[in-house]
């Protein structure tokens, strides 16, 4: 496995399957902050990895679009 992969932090969380495609958009726009996968299209789970130390932007940034993206199990 590649070292700066096993270096990435990780969160999972739920939201509105018709948002994927929103929030992969939103965050393509933020160049190197986060890689994403979905996990569960038709749940709507989806992985986050970014480095630790931008953990803090990550969860901002999610909990700005919290209620757009009817996101679930999220703790800021």
């Amino acid at each position: 496995m590649d070292s700066m992969a096993t270096c990435l932090a990780s969160l999972r969380v739920r939201i509105d399957p018709e948002q994927i495609y929103f929030l992969k958009f939103i965050l393509e726009a933020y160049d190197n902050l986060t890689i994403m996968s979905t996990v569960d299209r038709l749940e709507g789970v989806v992985e986050l990895k970014y480095p630790p130390e931008l953990g803090n932007e990550v969860r901002q940034l999610l909990q700005s679009m919290a209620q757009r993206l009817k996101l679930e199990d999220f703790n800021p």
